[in-house]
């Protein structure tokens, strides 16, 4: 489904300050694969979320995604196939609307047309436990961190990508928070069948949810740990 062949990614490239963020990575990506990244700041996991989201293009290797290369699409032509979740809920949503408007806004096709894959539309939301289906009227400002992580998450999906990125996108939320977003992650990807790749700092999230478990050191990966998860 996605393969990257040697990805170099070179910041300020032949200035004093140049960085080799990524070198000669190789990649490759199932359909329906829960893979978790881990790794020290600065060991290139960022990076590669910006090279898959096509927001920086690699100084050399190249990048496919369905056997068609994606080194010279656009990243707004990308984001049509690639969602991601940020550790800052507020990123994922417009506070200033309601949770109602922000679920219309995600469909694109107005209320009713709101489906996530196969299922009803507010399947998800209602399997939160969080009371959202009834606060369609709420600004999303009032919200918890919690809540509105789950609803970035939903209208992540709701445009029905190949790629889920997740940013260490419960960094900052709560033992409780985090457990309701972790699972409804797993629900994504077993039930709606959404590729998820995962960025955390939290092994015992990596090892619990991921299939696979890569680890990145200096721009590379060093190992693979394969779960049974």
């Amino acid at each position: 489904m996605v393969e990257l062949k040697e990805i170099t990614v070179i910041y300020n490239h032949n200035q004093v300050n140049e960085k080799i963020a990524l070198k000669n990575l190789n990649l490759k990506i199932e359909k329906g694969d829960f893979i978790s990244i881990i790794g020290s700041n600065g060991a290139g996991k960022s990076t590669l979320f910006k090279v898959l989201s096509g927001t920086i293009k690699p100084f050399s290797g190249e990048y496919f995604l369905d056997g068609e290369s994606m080194n010279k699409i656009s990243s707004h032509l990308l984001a049509k196939r690639i969602s991601i979740v940020y550790q800052n809920p507020e990123m994922g949503v417009f506070p200033d609307l309601t949770i109602k408007e922000n679920l219309i806004l995600g469909s694109k096709k107005g209320f009713r047309g709101l489906k996530f894959g196969k299922m009803p539309s507010l399947d998800l939301l209602k399997g939160l436990n969080m009371k959202l289906e009834n606060r369609l009227n709420t600004k999303v400002r009032e919200l918890s961190g919690g809540q509105k992580q789950a609803l970035a998450l939903i209208l992540a999906v709701l445009s029905n990508p190949k790629i889920l990125l997740l940013d260490e996108h419960t960094a900052a939320l709560d033992p409780d928070s985090t457990e309701i977003i972790m699972n409804l992650t797993k629900q994504i990807n077993e039930k709606l069948g959404i590729t998820i790749l995962m960025i955390t700092h939290d092994l015992n999230i990596a090892q619990k949810f991921g299939q696979k478990v890569l680890k990145m050191e200096e721009g590379k990966l060093v190992e693979k740990i394969l779960n049974v998860a």
